[in-house]
């Protein structure tokens, strides 16, 4: 295996930024101490920007706990991940089981296998949290063994936790780094998805995030925040610099409309 190959995402997640993730990294600060992202999802901010020492967080519990059973043990999840079979009557009975009934290491594999398998790579929960993407029908493989072997080695660098994203940033000091990528603040239409979790991410949740980073700003903190092109995030994040930059969003069915316009915000 080749260890300086900068391993790829191991989940396609809803604004996820695989498509932009290079010209966002480009755009941080050259140096900094801890790089922190409390909105980790996909990672692919994560791997572009490949630091020495990060603390990732998400609400996401599914989420986290397979990164976690992967960093642990991913030949363990490989391993569960072979056994899973691609039909749509397998994935509906995969689909049916709650992940808290599951150890770790068949959580991560059942979470790996309905992305993979299920209606255009979404994740997408109810309020009870369950599950509810239909099946996708796709012929792919689950994992590519030493992308997830060298997924594995790149999150033993990092701290993983499950909590808000204040939580998580909390012990930020000046010198560190913070990116934010959350659910963004609504465009109208199919793009406005964001059930990751039970709860959603509303708009009190977008004004509690701008308030926090001004707050980081008064304490000489770095810190970048990706979101919807729109008159809110714009108003929220006032007198902060603003950058727009082109993204797609694949999960749009309407192909017309994957290309969208969003905001790149810094305090630098």
């Amino acid at each position: 295996m080749n260890w300086n190959v900068r391993p790829k995402p191991v989940l396609k997640w809803a604004g996820g930024k695989q498509i932009l993730a290079e010209e966002l990294v480009g755009r941080f600060p050259s140096r900094y101490s801890t790089f922190y992202e409390p909105f980790v999802g996909g990672a692919s901010v994560l791997l572009q920007a490949d630091p020495e020492r990060a603390v990732v967080g998400d609400l996401n519990p599914w989420l986290v706990d397979t990164y976690r059973a992967i960093r642990r043990g991913w030949k363990k999840v490989a391993a569960v991940l072979d056994t899973l079979p691609n039909t749509k009557e397998d994935y509906f009975r995969i689909r049916k089981i709650q992940p808290g009934a599951l150890n770790h290491v068949e959580r991560a594999a059942h979470l790996i296998y309905l992305n993979k398998t299920c209606f255009r790579g979404l994740f997408r929960v109810n309020r009870r949290g369950e599950f509810n993407v239909p099946y996708g029908g796709y012929q792919r493989r689950y994992y590519d063994p030493d992308n997830l072997a060298a997924f594995a080695a790149r999150l033993r660098r990092f701290d993983i936790r499950c909590q808000d994203f204040e939580l998580t940033i909390a012990d930020a000091r000046p010198g560190d780094f913070i990116y934010c990528d959350p659910p963004y603040y609504k465009y109208g239409g199919y793009s406005d998805f964001n059930r990751y979790t039970p709860s959603q991410f509303r708009e009190n949740d977008h004004l509690r995030l701008a308030a926090c980073c001004r707050e980081l700003d008064e304490r000489g903190i770095q810190w970048a925040v990706s979101n919807s092109n729109t008159r809110f995030i714009r108003c929220v994040y006032e007198g902060f610099r603003i950058l727009e930059c082109n993204n797609r969003r694949e999960i749009n069915l309407n192909s017309q409309s994957r290309n969208i316009s969003e905001l790149f915000i810094t305090n630098f």
